[in-house]
């Protein structure tokens, strides 16, 4: 592994910038798993988020999760420059801990389809029912 020094003593980019990749990925999946499975009536497990949620909508939950991905990367940085293995046990311990929700919400939403049986649903998800009742009310006029 190359020296993150250059002759001159400048720090040149992250020490894992692969599994910083990985950590930005993966929390940018849980926020969209996260959204999807709210938009079908799920809930929130951790009661943190959920509260983050129920006060900031989207939003907030966006910048909640991107605020620990950032603490996570400088607690990494700043552990590398003590020890680099411990730094790397720890961004990947990071990466981890973040698949966990995303492989659940997979697993959710993958059971969501593979139940699903079109037309018993009573209402669709977000009031959507009213965009779909108002076309065939439409629809239905414009036959008479």
């Amino acid at each position: 592994m190359a020296s993150k020094e250059q002759k001159s003593g400048k720090v040149m980019g992250v020490y894992f910038p692969n599994l910083y990749l990985w950590l930005v990925f993966l929390s940018a999946l849980d926020v969209v798993l996260t959204r999807v499975i709210l938009y079908f009536n799920g809930t929130e497990l951790n009661p943190l988020a959920a509260w983050i949620i129920e006060r900031g909508g989207q939003l907030g939950m966006s910048l909640f999760k991107f605020v620990i991905v950032a603490f996570v990367i400088i607690i990494c940085e700043y552990t590398a420059s003590i020890n680099r293995k411990t730094a790397r046990r720890l961004a990947l311990a990071g990466c981890l801990i973040t698949a966990v929700p995303v492989v659940w919400s997979s697993y959710l939403l993958l059971e969501l389809i593979m139940t699903f049986e079109p037309g018993t649903e009573t209402t669709y998800p977000g009031d959507l029912d009213v965009i779909f009742e108002h076309q065939d009310a439409v629809s239905s006029q414009g036959d008479r």
